[in-house]
């Protein structure tokens, strides 16, 4: 296994096994924010999808880790990852690709952009799992924060060009001909990740694994573990309340404020640059005030951000503006708060345990965003758009709250008796 040592204060990249990832990572995210641009305009104003369908589009999208996150957990755990990872991979490759081929054939629906959605949504939880728990196996854990800080990076300036760039060919290209630039991403990043080699740990010496048993190690470890808990119960609300948020956010700018395609891909952007700063000053921060007050300052900062977005429907005349100083609050909070914890899980919990405890807890705070969406659809079936995003900022608060009564609170760092070394 490539390693770096504590002393060694080179960067990452010079692990050859991470900057294979690294690029891979970057392939994947532009990926993403391209078919992330494209999906609500190809839903709203191509085939004038309603706010429910929307809300239902989101559900699908976040639908994976309820269906499949806690065997998946076990599943990576008994498979190589760099095996995993390619085979959810091709399943984007596939899913993406599928669209472009529907539209030019003249049947693309509402409903296959949810079916495309849950394939991603499944495939996701897989690749996520596995991508979690590959990164210990090819740096030491203590250079766990500084390589997800360095993937943050890279995502957040793919995350500034990738959705003003696809804003601007939104103009000249129909929307759903961009999932077929997505397609070949993905396919790039699929090729670079079959070049990584983790070295996989030995499973356990014992004559029958019990995948039951297997699913309750993970979950006790995430119950039993007071960080663990805690930000399980923080993370899920959180997402509760986002994803009401998500529901219909898309619907709100493109249909209610009428914001056109290349500006909704320009402000995209602006919460992007905000959110590539924060993961520049990451690393210094995280050494300043620690992974703890980190959580709690970037935690706090998420329900702020995201009052302009129903504000901007109550001041119209200043809601540009409104909406891209929520932008670039949301972009800090986001990057900031995903730095640090991604530091605090990986140092508190087992390598052998890591796929499972990271999909029992994603269960839970994953499995949150789908529901928080049926919410958002609901009240916008009801009220408004606007009212459900102002219920979402509502929900989003308590996490905070959560955290500033909690005992970690009087931590800056993590205390050494919860640090697992293996």
């Amino acid at each position: 296994m490539t390693t770096v040592s504590d002393e060694d204060r080179s960067e990452v990249l010079k692990v050859p096994d991470f900057r294979n990832l690294w690029l891979a990572n970057g392939f994947r995210d532009a990926s993403g924010e391209i078919a992330g641009f494209a999906l609500p305009i190809t839903a709203v104003i191509l085939l004038g999808a309603s706010p429910v369908q929307m809300a239902f589009i989101a559900m699908c999208a976040n639908i994976g880790y309820l269906l499949f996150g806690l065997p998946a957990g076990v599943w990576v755990d008994r498979m190589p990852k760099r095996t995993v990872l390619s085979a959810a991979e091709t399943a984007y490759v596939l899913a993406l690709a599928s669209i472009p081929i529907a539209y030019l054939a003249g049947s693309l629906t509402v409903v296959q952009l949810m079916l495309v959605a849950v394939i991603l949504s499944v495939a996701e939880v897989f690749f996520g799992i596995a991508h979690l728990s590959v990164l210990p196996l090819i740096l030491p854990k203590k250079r766990v924060s500084d390589a997800k800080a360095r993937l943050t990076t890279s995502s957040t300036s793919i995350s500034v060009i990738a959705p003003a760039a696809a804003g601007a060919a939104a103009q000249s290209i129909a929307a759903p001909v961009l999932y077929g630039v997505a397609a070949a991403c993905q396919l790039v990043s699929a090729v670079l990740v079959r070049r990584i080699h983790p070295v996989e740990p030995p499973p356990p010496q014992q004559v029958q694994r019990n995948f039951r048993a297997e699913i309750i190690d993970g979950v006790r470890i995430v119950f039993r573990q007071p960080l663990l808990r805690l930000l399980l119960g923080q993370t899920a609300v959180n997402n509760l309340g986002a994803g009401i948020m998500i529901a219909v956010m898309a619907y709100f700018l493109l249909d209610t404020l009428a914001i056109e395609p290349w500006l909704f891909g320009a402000l995209s952007a602006v919460g992007a640059v905000s959110g590539l700063i924060a993961s520049l000053v990451c690393p210094w921060l995280r050494r300043r005030f620690g992974e703890i007050r980190m959580t709690m300052l970037f935690s706090g900062l998420a329900p702020v951000a995201m009052l302009f977005l129903p504000l901007a429907g109550v001041l119209r005349d200043q809601a540009i503006v409104l909406i891209a100083i929520g932008q670039i609050l949301l972009g800090s909070a986001l990057v900031g708060r995903s730095v640090a914890v991604a530091g605090l899980r990986t140092r508190v919990t087992p390598n052998r345990y890591l796929s499972r405890v990271t999909a029992a807890a994603a269960v839970v705070t994953q499995g949150a965003t789908p529901l928080g969406t049926v919410a958002g659809g609901f009240l916008a079936g009801v009220w408004s758009a606007q009212t459900a995003l102002w219920v979402g900022v509502a929900v989003m608060t308590v996490p905070i709250v959560m955290l500033l009564r909690s005992p970690l609170r009087a931590h800056r760092t993590l205390p050494p008796e919860w640090e697992i070394d293996d």
